[in-house]
């Protein structure tokens, strides 16, 4: 695992997480498009979000099962969280990463392709969800 600063655009949230691999993954929800201006691009950052500076970190209850971390200054969508914290995904425009980080990235998951606009396609091969096959998972996978 490796260690990874991220931050806003005015600087009033800085936080650190340990990423396990640089899979990109693209969520196309409603929710994440309004939210974030365009696809949410992410890595899972697993329970390991840590705030450093939360000066201007904003928490807001999107779902029954999700809340989204933003700054309330500048306005930088900055994470997706489960409710209990126990899954993070960050946005990938927020990590300070080095180019020998960058050249490691990988666009590999799409969820929420049945909400995709028609306007643009990836041109990569992925793993692609709908909505209806990512809450089949979730359930399927989530711990009673």
């Amino acid at each position: 695992m490796e260690k990874v600063a991220g931050k806003c655009l005015c600087g009033d949230v800085e936080f650190e997480v340990m990423l396990e691999n640089y899979n990109v993954s693209a969520c196309q929800c409603s929710m994440c498009r309004r939210w974030s201006g365009g696809i949410f691009l992410s890595l899972e950052a697993n329970n390991t979000l840590s705030i450093k500076k939360p000066t201007g970190l904003k928490l807001y209850q999107s779902s029954d099962w999700g809340k989204r971390g933003f700054c309330q200054n500048c306005g930088t969508s900055l994470f997706w969280q489960t409710t209990d914290g126990q899954q993070t995904y960050v946005s990938y425009s927020s990590l300070e990463l080095s180019d020998e980080e960058k050249e490691k990235l990988k666009l590999a998951a799409e969820i929420f392709v049945d909400s995709q606009p028609k306007f643009y396609c990836f041109s990569n091969q992925t793993k692609r969800l709908t909505g209806e096959e990512l809450m089949k998972f979730i359930a399927e996978n989530t711990p009673s």
